[in-house]
């Protein structure tokens, strides 16, 4: 099963999630900083102008008087104190520097004690002051050790009527409201942060759950198709990017169905098509382990269980491990011939399986049962044997009596006549075989065809009877003729319906010796009739008869009263079949042998 890499990061989720956040925690901080100076400031800006309004009007209203002085009465001081809620000072400029004075309303008395110089020099500085003297309106924060909070300062000259600066009026106000402002401000822009933020959370997961789930699904659905499920689907699919991510996947996911269905079958094929082949066919890899069989190498290997093959070629294929070894070293394809353990002869030719890089990555081996073409080898080895053979028996007696003909050996006419007869004769016998010789070959070769037509079985079989009753009774040998005494009527041809009783007769007779017999019989079967031969010969032994209709196939020749070809049962086999019947041998030995054909009705 394909297994997915474990990511050791953060997912996408987590990811989006940290950068929703910290994006709207930037952006309310930020928000919350700005409005926090704004706010700061534009109340801080009011109460100085305020301040200054104020400052202007005490200076206003201090005019000089007739004295000289503009500086008023204490109780004038406590109605501007009272007024502008702030400390008044006043500047006045004797000959050396610039003083303040500030009325003090604790310690009413003489006049000279209502006031009282203080420097300001350790106070605020003096180009605060100087600007005041010097006719501008000054207004400053300051924070001061001696105080606990910010003082706001707002300086106005005061001048004649001739606008010339005879002094000046300061006012000093504590702003301890201004500072429980901004910590007002500070709090409520906590919570406002606090708030939002909470539900930047809530909206970034939200939207991450939006955008994460989808993407799960089709994570969910590959590893599934990774995992084999191909026809796995992603839905819902939302209507964007990614949802357009996911019709992808179902479209990929449907036509890699299609894809694998069409391997599977074109697989299945190709299995179906090698276990279908006769030969056997195995394929190992480079270790030599077996990486496919099919059933035939099993048959032809003799192997019950199929589980001997699920290993290494050593255990179970050990014939062949020489071989597919050394077709993997690269020599090329390697053939062999062995006997399996039942005797067959098996045949293996195996080829390496090449990758691009033309290595060899494993081995094919085909096996194939060689044991019927070896037969046939053998056959037609002793096919050409046995027709020399033949043709030179009677075209060597022919020569030997041509011979003496010739050199005038032969002096009277009874010697010549006896040497013709035998001429005669071995002509006779070298026509047959020749003639026999070309009926099997045009029997094979399907040229040979025949007209059926409706006969009458028992004339037949007394004219096959007939023929050969010369040689049976020469040989001390009793021929008999069985019906069921009804006519008996069949389909097929008279000529070769006495051709194949001729031949199971001389069949017959070969083996059968003097004083035996043998019976034809005919029998009505249904929708065909049986005609056999029986004699009491010496029979066949088992392992002969499977091989008895092959051609020029002999068995012991010591039991063979007479000589043959070897053709005739080949070519009675193939003229049944032609008339449209088969031919069966039934035999023990020592007890005869009966050979049956049937012909349809």
């Amino acid at each position: 099963m394909f297994k997915l890499r474990r990511r050791n990061s953060l997912s996408i989720g987590t990811k989006t999630l940290i950068s929703h956040i910290t994006l709207a925690l930037f952006v309310i901080l930020l928000a919350s900083v700005l409005s926090y100076m704004l706010t700061f400031h534009y109340v801080r800006d009011n109460m100085i102008d305020d301040l200054v309004s104020k400052a202007r009007h005490v200076a206003t209203s201090s005019r000089v008087n007739a004295e000289g002085s503009f500086i008023p009465g204490w109780r004038t001081v406590e109605i501007y104190r009272n007024l502008t809620n702030s400390e008044v000072f006043y500047l006045d400029m004797d000959s050396q520097n610039i003083r303040m004075r500030r009325y003090y309303n604790d310690t009413p008395g003489d006049e000279s004690d209502d006031f009282r110089n203080v420097d300001i020099a350790d106070s605020l500085e003096k180009q605060f002051v100087n600007r005041i003297m010097s006719g501008e309106t000054v207004s400053a924060m300051r924070q001061f050790g001696f105080s606990e909070g910010v003082i706001l300062f707002a300086g106005v000259p005061i001048m004649d009527d001739m606008q010339v600066v005879q002094g000046g009026v300061i006012l000093a106000q504590p702003v301890e409201h201004l500072n429980k402002l901004s910590r007002g401000i500070r709090v409520m822009l906590t919570s406002v942060v606090g708030i939002s933020l909470l539900l930047a959370i809530i909206l970034a997961l939200e939207q991450t759950r939006m955008l994460v789930r989808p993407i799960q699904r089709m994570t969910q659905a590959a590893r599934r198709m990774a995992d084999g499920f191909y026809a796995e689907r992603v839905s819902p699919l939302p209507d964007n990017e990614i949802g357009d991510l996911g019709r992808t996947l179902n479209v990929m996911s449907s036509r890699l169905v299609d894809t694998i269905e069409s391997l599977k079958d074109e697989r299945n094929k190709l299995e179906k098509v090698i276990a279908g082949i006769g030969e056997g066919i195995v394929a190992v890899d480079r270790n030599m382990n077996v990486i496919h069989y099919n059933r035939a190498f099993l048959e032809l290997m003799e192997i019950e269980c199929i589980e001997n093959v699920e290993g290494e070629i050593e255990g179970c294929l050990l014939d062949l491990k020489n071989l597919v070894e050394g077709s993997l070293s690269g020599t090329g394809n390697r053939e062999m011939v062995w006997d399996n353990p039942s005797g067959r002869a098996l045949s293996a030719l195996a080829s390496p399986i090449l990758n691009d890089d033309g290595k060899a990555w494993g081995a094919v081996c085909l096996i194939r049962d060689v044991s019927q073409e070896q037969r046939m080898e053998q056959l037609r080895r002793d096919y050409v044997a046995n027709i020399s053979h033949e043709l030179r028996t009677p075209l060597t007696g022919i020569r030997g009596m041509v011979e003496p003909l010739i050199d005038g050996y032969i002096d009277t006419e009874e010697e010549k006549q006896n040497f013709y007869r035998i001429i005669h004769k071995e002509t006779i016998r070298l026509e047959k075989l020749v003639g026999e010789m070309l009926d099997m070959s045009r029997l094979q070769d399907g040229r040979l065809s025949v007209e059926l037509e409706k006969l009458e079985i028992p004339g037949i079989l007394q004219a096959a009877v007939g023929s050969v009753q010369a040689i049976a009774d020469e040989a001390g040998i009793v021929l008999t003729v069985e019906t069921d005494g009804t006519p008996l009527a069949c389909m097929g041809n008279e000529n070769r319906i006495m051709q194949v009783l001729v031949i199971l007769l001389d069949n017959a007779l070969s083996f059968t010796p003097s004083g035996g017999s043998i019976t034809v019989h005919a029998k009505d079967m249904g929708d065909h009739v049986a005609v056999s031969v029986r004699d009491t010969g010496c029979g066949i032994e088992p392992k002969d008869l499977p091989l008895i209709f092959e051609r020029f196939y002999k068995v012991d020749r010591s039991r063979m009263r007479t000589t043959g070809t070897g053709l005739g049962l080949s070519i009675a086999k193939l003229v049944v079949e032609l008339m449209g019947g088969r031919i069966t041998v039934e035999s023990e030995p020592g007890k005869g042998a009966e050979f049956t054909f049937t012909l349809q009705k």
